[in-house]
Parts: structure tokens; C-alpha cells; sequence
């Protein structure tokens, strides 16, 4: 039978059978030969002084004449505890963090100092059965559960003997899984923004041995977020108005990278584009249909300031709102509304509100006739004031400002029949006959 023997040097194992002392006129390595510990050398793996039949190395014989007698020997340790190991194996109670069998000086307690059939004479295999024999056995029970518990191999992680980190470690931190997890050590180190859970430490998120939830996180989505965005909890909790977005499928994952990402807020991609990834179709809302976005913005050129520059949250805000479409402020759903600049909220954000409170200017606006404010006269009614969605197509339009091809009236596409002017401008829309404007030489209409 092939001896797999723990490591010693050969010149060694053989000083320490040499000096094994003689009992009459045999070595004590004869207990190897005879019935009672043959069985030693029938292991796999085989300790070196065993191997040697340097028994004596490790134990001594107690018989007071020195006289071989199988009914009565005894052999006690030339030392005690973890110090007989330490007369030929480096000192494993050296550093910060000690297993506690090591700290007490119990070796035995895992390896069998004859021999095994497990590499490095481990009482058992895997190594998680041992470390069962003392810890509770709810690191695989889950229904998610980590490569190397799941096989058994606890000291992929783990050193058994002794760490200068806590648990006994093998590294630090979000190195130790960086052993394996190379791609996810790649990503974080490319990236502009790093989430800071994931940046400080994995486990903040992940459970490193098991748990019922996907990628072994400690909670479900959205709970585990709103550990610490409470603020979002608090806000998502209380509006009228949700996202669908956070609310199926991977749920906050959808938009955002909880490790790594050049976009801020960790978002997967640029707020437009991220945006249109689900804006590619008609969706249905309690509110009614909203269009294909994508679609749309792919037939107009002319775009809103805030589309152009992808930033959607810019006027909606992504995890939800009281105002119809998750805007961020009011703007009127209707075709009409009375004036007031609560009204206009949203717009008078970027743009200024005195472009419907002035009725004459020459400087505000394109929108006049001479230096008649038009957009004061259309906006500017106490009762059937028209809204900016009443002549605007607020995302994109093929005609300058944003002018609509049709207003959704009702059931009846209204055609607006808009012509710019190189001064000026006029529409023919179904609400009125037609009529122009000019700012230089103001225009007579009926």
C-alpha cells in the first residue's frame, strides 16, 4: 500500500528511527508489526513519525523494568497538548485569532495523530463535517447557499488553526472574496462610482454561507436597500403616484448597480437611455396608455432640453410622485385650466414665469405680435386657459419649439397647421381660423 506521509524530511524520519530506544533487543516500531497497531500503517495518509515507527517520538513507555508486555503497556505523550505537536510542526497560536481546539492545545480533536484517510489526517471529510462536530449545521440549509459551503470546503475561507482577522479569515475584507470573485474585483476597480456597501465590505449585502434569498442576500429587494435609504421607504410609501419600475421584476436592480457603474446614483445606464429601456412599447397605466417613447423621439428631431440630455428625472422623479406621470411638480393633465402659476410649477422650474404674466414685452418671448405677449394672451384666462400641452408636444416634435402636429382634443386629433416665419409664424388649428403673428410688423388678423 502507497504511505501518503505528513511532510517531514526523509533525513529526519530516518535519525528518528535510529534513535528509538531498543526494548529487548527490538525497536519500538515492532508495536507496528504485531495485532494491535498494525491498522496504522493501513491508512491513506500515514503521520510521519507512524510511518517511521519512530513511536517514541511521540510517546514513551511507562513500565517500570522497560520490558515489552502486551497485557499491561501504556504509552504516555513525551508532551502534553498542543506542545507535542510543536516539537516538529511550526506554532499555529501565534496570531490575533485562535481556534478555540488550537488555543486549548486539542489537535487531536480534528486530525488523528496515526493516520486517516482523509489528506492531513482529518478525523472527517469534508472538512465541514468537522467543523459541525462543534458549530451549529445552519450554514447550508438555505435555499441559496456559497460554492465552497455547499461542497464542504469551509477553509477556502476559514483558516482552522489561527488569523489575524476576525472569523479566522483568510484575508480581509472584500479580498478574500476577490479570491475567486476576480471579474467583480475588475468591475469595481473600472468604474466611476462604487456602491459603498459593496466598496467597504461584500457582506454588508450577502450572507457568505446561505440564505433563502437570490445571490444569498440577506434580505429580499427592496427591504435590503431600505436599510439604509430609509428615505426612499419613507417617500415610496407615501405617494400617490408609483413607478412601476421598483415594483417589478428585479425591482430597484432594474435601474440600479448595486456594485459598480459609470452613471451616478449608480444607474446602469444614462437616465434617458435607462429609461427607454422600458419606454420602447405602449404601456398601459391606471391613468391611461403612455406612448412608445423610443418610437417617438425616433420620429422628432426637436427635442425638450432635459430629453436631449437624457435626463428624464429632470421632470420626473423615477421613485414616484402625487402628480399625474410622476412629475416631479404640477402641470396640468388637461387641455384647459384656469391660470394660476401653481399650474405651471413644473415649467416655470427652468423657464421664466413672467412669460405669462406680461402682456406686452419685446424681449421674453418669439411668441408675440409686435410686442403683444401671445403666450400671456392664450395662458393668461381665469377659466378655459390653455395649458402648455395644448400647443407643445413636451418630449420631441419635428417643428420648431415643439409645436404639435395634432392636440389631442377629446377623440379629435386637432391639427395645429403651424409655419414658421423667419419674424413670425402662423397656425390653422381646428379651434380657430387662421392666424399669424410678427414681431416686427405686427399682423391684422379677424
Amino acid at each position: 500500500m502507497t504511505l501518503y506521509v505528513a511532510f517531514i524530511p526523509a533525513l529526519t524520519l530516518l535519525l528518528l528511527f535510529l534513535s528509538a530506544p531498543k526494548i529487548e533487543g527490538q525497536r519500538v516500531p515492532s508495536c507496528l508489526n504485531n495485532q494491535c497497531h498494525s491498522n496504522f500503517l493501513e491508512n491513506k495518509f500515514v503521520h510521519g513519525p507512524v510511518a517511521a515507527g519512530a513511536c517514541t517520538m511521540c510517546h514513551k513507555p511507562v513500565d517500570e523494568d522497560q520490558k515489552y508486555d502486551a497485557r499491561k503497556h501504556k504509552f504516555e505523550w513525551q508532551a502534553q497538548g498542543a506542545d507535542m505537536c510543536y516539537a516538529c510542526h511550526e506554532r499555529k497560536n501565534t496570531k490575533k485569532v485562535v481556534h478555540l481546539p488550537i488555543a486549548q492545545g486539542l489537535c487531536t480533536l480534528c486530525h488523528d495523530p496515526h493516520g486517516s484517510p482523509n489528506r492531513f489526517q482529518l478525523r472527517k471529510q469534508p472538512v465541514s463535517e468537522l467543523c459541525y462536530m462543534c458549530h451549529p449545521r445552519n450554514k447550508d440549509n438555505q435555499k441559496e447557499v456559497h460554492g465552497p459551503v455547499a461542497v464542504g470546503d469551509c477553509v477556502s475561507c476559514h483558516d482552522p488553526h489561527e488569523s489575524p482577522y476576525r472569523g479566522r479569515l483568510v484575508k480581509e475584507g472584500n479580498a478574500l472574496c476577490f479570491m475567486c470573485h476576480m471579474e467583480m474585483e475588475q468591475l469595481m476597480g473600472s468604474k466611476k462610482f462604487t456602491h459603498v456597501p459593496a466598496r467597504q465590505h461584500c457582506s454588508f449585502c450577502h450572507d457568505p454561507h446561505t440564505s433563502p434569498f437570490e445571490k444569498r442576500l440577506r434580505k429580499d429587494i427592496p427591504e435590503l436597500c431600505f436599510i439604509c435609504h430609509a428615505n426612499q421607504q419613507q417617500h415610496i410609501n407615501k405617494v400617490k403616484v408609483e413607478h412601476d419600475a421598483y415594483k417589478i421584476d428585479k425591482k430597484c436592480l432594474n435601474c440600479h448597480n448595486p456594485h459598480a457603474t459609470d452613471f451616478p446614483k449608480q444607474l446602469k445606464a444614462a437616465p434617458g437611455d435607462l429609461c427607454l429601456s422600458c419606454h420602447n412599447r405602449v404601456l398601459s397605466t391606471p391613468s391611461g396608455k403612455i406612448v412608445n417613447m423610443k418610437a417617438l423621439l425616433a420620429r422628432n428631431k426637436v427635442r425638450h432640453g432635459p430629453v436631449r440630455q437624457k435626463d428624464c428625472p429632470a421632470c420626473h422623479n423615477p421613485h414616484g410622485t402625487d402628480n399625474f406621470r410622476i412629475l416631479r411638480k404640477y402641470y396640468p393633465p388637461e387641455f384647459y385650466a384656469p391660470f394660476a402659476l401653481d399650474n405651471y410649477k413644473l415649467c416655470f422650474s427652468c423657464h421664466e414665469g413672467t412669460l405669462v404674466l406680461d402682456a406686452q414685452t419685446e424681449t421674453l418671448t418669439g411668441f408675440r405680435n409686435g410686442d403683444v405677449n401671445l403666450h400671456y394672451k392664450h395662458v393668461n384666462k381665469p377659466e378655459k386657459g390653455r395649458t402648455c400641452r395644448a400647443c407643445h408636444e413636451t418630449h420631441a416634435s419635428n417643428k420648431p419649439k415643439m409645436i404639435r402636429d395634432t392636440v389631442p382634443f377629446g377623440k379629435w386629433a386637432l391639427p395645429t397647421n403651424f409655419e414658421k416665419t423667419e419674424t413670425g409664424g402662423k397656425c390653422a388649428p381646428g379651434c380657430h381660423v387662421p392666424r399669424g403673428y410678427d414681431r416686427v410688423e405686427p399682423i391684422k388678423n379677424r
